[in-house]
């Protein structure tokens, strides 16, 4: 088949050649007509010469068969890039909610709440986009980039200090650059924006046992740092971690001195894991005194493949009295326990919490918080989360906002959460 086109050609030009030979037989000697062709056929032999080489350039290298060595090959100058993202993951969710206040408040606003805030309306929460790199061996770099989109990007980063500032970095959830030190099995320092290390609950609400996140998350802890952050094994059961950053929230200081963290997570076994962490430094804008400090514990258990327990315990406080702020104090604890089909694709999970605020640190009046939180939680795919919630929150104070301005002792919001989650690339 490689030859059709030039036996074709051949007797085209023959063709050509022999018609134009009987107009010249007449007029020239049979010699002349036969030394015509054989020009003809050493031109045909020529272009079929070259085609032969064309052919062998550009045709595919041949399959190796078994126990054949295969053909070397030019390594691509693409290569490092393709290597570069097949080693990045790339994940993320998109978030979503109704809710619905009894209380029906004008101003549409939950209270008591992080993030989910909005009554009696259909809320995108939520969208995320994860690119993800981790170091793997010692000497080894990675990062992380998280980037969120959404009303809860707007509230997670309201914390922040300067102006402007939470223009620039809030639909930038995390940020960070990650490196292996050679000591010991290897020192894992991270440098840059990232989630904080207190806590028992997430931004992700996939990842939660509740939908609506406690009150611990939205009003006694830090919700994100900008520093460094170091964790290192110290063997099969124990993890430490050190942490210099600019404090609470701050993606740019608000005064000269640097929060101070360390932790230590102690996992017997697979079942059981109990964690305590502190955090200190100073908070106030422009000052560097006094202190705040917050110790939080979190108690993980897993009491078999259907039933988890999870704990959390926060004490905080300012350190100083000064003449123009005056000591303050708050403390709670959140308790769940999360019962799941066989199968996962049903779980049932009720959660209570106690929040004490006595010198109006985190709510603005003094007063004894409380919550029960009930939730189902539906997986029509592991990735796909429907999450069915009522919760009920009472003060000892007149503190929630039922109608135009009326303050009432307690508030019941019912709620339905949809959660889709993907991701792609190298585990």
């Amino acid at each position: 088949m490689k030859k059709n086109w030039a036996r074709l050609l051949m007797a085209g030009l023959l063709a050509s050649g022999l018609s134009s030979g009987v107009a010249l037989a007449q007029d020239s000697s049979q010699e002349e007509l036969l030394d015509r062709i054989k020009k003809l056929e050493e031109r045909i032999a020529e272009l079929e010469g070259t085609r032969k080489a064309t052919s062998k350039e550009t045709e595919p290298a041949a399959e190796s068969t078994p126990g054949e060595a295969a053909p070397e090959t030019e390594p691509s100058d693409t290569a490092p890039i393709l290597d570069f993202f097949k080693a990045t993951k790339v994940s993320g969710y998109v978030d979503a909610y109704y809710g619905y206040n009894s209380n029906d408040p004008d101003s549409g606003i939950v209270d008591l709440r992080g993030l989910d805030t909005r009554h009696n309306s259909f809320q995108f929460d939520l969208a995320k986009i994860v690119f993800d790199r981790p170091a793997g061996e010692t000497n080894s770099l990675g990062y992380r980039i998280d980037l969120v989109y959404g009303p809860a990007a707007d509230t997670y980063h309201s914390f922040e200090p300067v102006g402007g500032q939470q223009e620039i970095i809030k639909n930038i959830q995390q940020a960070y650059v990650s490196y292996i030190a050679p000591v010991g099995d290897g020192l894992t320092v991270d440098v840059g924006k990232f989630g904080t290390f207190v806590g028992a609950e997430v931004l992700d609400t996939i990842d939660n046992f509740q939908y609506q996140q406690s009150i611990l998350f939205g009003f006694a802890q830090p919700y994100y740092h900008t520093g460094v952050r170091t964790s290192y094994s110290v063997s099969d059961t124990v993890d430490v971690g050190f942490y210099l950053v600019n404090g609470w929230n701050n993606s740019t200081d608000n005064n000269t001195g640097k929060s101070v963290g360390w932790s230590i997570a102690v996992s017997p076994n697979d079942n059981f894991s109990i964690s305590q962490g502190y955090l200190g430094g100073p908070e106030l804008d422009g000052i560097n005194s006094p202190w705040r400090h917050l110790f939080d514990t979190v108690i993980s258990a897993s009491v078999n493949d259907q039933v988890e327990v999870l704990i959390n315990y926060d004490y905080g406080y300012d350190a100083e009295d000064l003449p123009y702020f005056e000591r303050t104090a708050w403390q709670g604890i959140a308790g769940a326990v999360r019962f799941s089909t066989t199968d996962k694709k049903w779980a049932f999970s009720p959660r209570f919490e106690y929040f004490a605020d006595k010198d109006a640190f985190a709510t603005g009046i003094s007063q004894d918080l409380k919550e029960i939180t009930l939730t189902a939680d539906y997986r029509a795919r592991p990735n796909f989360s429907t999450k069915f919630e009522y919760r009920y929150d009472w003060s000892d104070q007149p503190f929630f906002v039922s109608g135009a301005d009326d303050l009432v002792t307690s508030q019941s919001v019912f709620l339905i959460g949809f959660v889709y989650s993907f991701g792609f690339g190298d585990e």
